[in-house]
């Protein structure tokens, strides 16, 4: 008996996974990262989506002030534990011990591990495998403006393959007009983000880009920051499934804890 064309073609192309790096501090919900994931787990071009938590942060005035990461793993675990071909990663932990392997705690602290080190483990690791990165559209023209280490590594780690999401610009300051040119602002940031694309992209198999902006329609301007400043509870039933919010409120987390200092930024 013949084998099916197309399971012959299922069987030899590399599987298909996309990357989502994020410090889930806490993970929020459908306005937010669990938006994010069940978007990218509903396009065809994906076999699997990884969340990745930030082990610990390059910035060194972040290190230290987020939950600690098996606390961020289980709350994401929790996020997505209905959401089909959506899985938790450790790999930013392993790849950090990998690289502090040997060192003394003073020479740890100035370990730094970043997105092209943990490219590199994986697509060495997992050779069979395609990545894609998917980020948010800042974070993006952060990345496409050289401000990141290894900028080029990063994108020749995952052949230029990215879905890069919009920013969101409708209910927030900028989109009610409460901020001077608004609009403009928007176009221009709009515009910005298509020039580097086009920079960065390449032509895939089919002759598409390899880099795809994309508009999420359940994205709010949730965030964590906004999570961790608050104890309304409707404001948080909002921003966070019931899951991780039961998980914080347990566990006395960020305005729920005696000590509420974290503030920073997502």
């Amino acid at each position: 008996m013949l084998a099916h064309p197309q399971r012959i073609m299922n069987q030899l192309r590399k599987r298909r996974v996309c990357l989502f790096g994020t410090s889930a501090d806490p993970p929020t919900g459908i306005g937010g990262h669990l938006g994010i994931a069940k978007y990218l787990a509903s396009m065809d071009a994906f076999d699997e989506v990884r969340i990745l938590p930030v082990y610990s942060h390059m910035f060194g005035n972040k290190r230290g002030k987020q939950a600690p990461f098996e606390t961020r793993v289980e709350m994401c675990t929790l996020l997505i534990k209905n959401v089909p071909k959506v899985t938790v990663s450790e790999v930013e932990r392993i790849c950090f011990e990998k690289a502090a392997a040997g060192l003394n705690e003073e020479q740890k602290s100035k370990v730094r591990v970043g997105t092209a080190d943990i490219l590199a483990m994986l697509t060495t690791n997992e050779p069979n495998v395609e990545f894609t990165w998917a980020l948010g559209a800042d974070t993006f023209l952060d990345l496409a403006s050289g401000k990141w280490r290894r900028t080029d590594e990063v994108f020749e780690l995952v052949g230029h393959r990215m879905v890069v999401f919009k920013r969101l610009f409708e209910g927030t300051d900028l989109g009610k007009g409460k901020i001077n040119d608004g609009k403009k602002y928007e176009q221009d940031h709009d515009k910005l983000l298509r020039e580097s694309a086009e920079k960065w992209s390449k032509l895939d198999e089919d002759g598409n880009p390899t880099i795809r902006i994309v508009s999420i329609p359940s994205l709010t301007d949730a965030s964590s920051s906004t999570v961790r400043k608050t104890s309304d509870e409707i404001k948080l039933q909002e921003l966070l499934t019931d899951d991780v919010l039961s998980f914080v409120k347990e566990k006395k987390m960020y305005s729920f804890s005696d000590s509420n200092i974290s503030n920073e930024e997502d």
